[in-house]
């Protein structure tokens, strides 16, 4: 009879989360040194100081593991949609400014998406994982809070929800990928989003 930990290596659910970690930081500095197609399995797993088999029982493939390395790079804690909807909203703002903010100071970041977007014609899957993982979730959080804003009056009713977030994500990564990159951060999302007729609430 297969016992627990067979289970869990059928199941391919990690074991050590020390050697989930390890794997994941090589596999994002790898990413950011050498893309897609100069990173592999193997240089992973020599780096985190692990067995290829231990990888390969966590991820089912390159691409997967990359966009979970990445996600896990960012390290930027999500609101709850109850959050989005509940906190007092400058609240919210300020919260979802500073992750901004916190991504665009983080130097290992730029060098991270400008692969990611690099790769996204040649790796397409990569971006599909990474979005999967990662990035439909905060989108969608922003497209939430743009639609609080409308409800709230701070936006025009006619507003598109969809394509302010697009302006936002647009600015933002002009800001972390086209030095300088040193004005505030928070401040240029607010100057954008008055742009598009946005004005708080007294």
């Amino acid at each position: 009879m297969a016992g627990k930990s067979d289970e869990l290596k059928s199941a391919g659910r990690p074991r050590d989360p020390e050697a989930d970690e390890a794997i994941l930081r090589a596999a994002l500095e790898l990413f950011a040194e050498r893309g897609v197609d100069g990173t592999s399995i193997e240089q992973i797993a020599k780096r985190a100081g692990v067995a290829r088999l231990t990888v390969y029982r966590r991820w089912s493939s390159k691409e997967e593991l990359l966009a979970q390395a990445i996600a896990y790079g960012r390290n930027a804690p999500d609101l709850t949609d109850e959050e989005y909807d509940t906190l007092p909203y400058p609240e919210v703002m300020a919260r979802m400014l500073g992750s901004m903010a916190d991504s665009i100071a983080d130097r290992r970041l730029a060098p991270l998406m400008a692969q990611l977007m690099g790769s996204t014609f040649s790796h397409p899957e990569l971006f599909d994982a990474f979005w999967a993982a990662s990035g439909a979730k905060r989108r969608d959080g922003g497209v939430r809070l743009v639609r609080r804003a409308i409800r709230e009056g701070m936006l025009p009713a006619d507003a598109d929800p969809d394509v302010i977030v697009d302006i936002i994500i647009g600015a933002v990564f002009y800001r972390m990928l086209v030095p300088p990159r040193h004005d505030d951060v928070g401040e240029h999302v607010l100057r954008v989003l008055r742009q598009v007729g946005f004005r708080p609430t007294p």
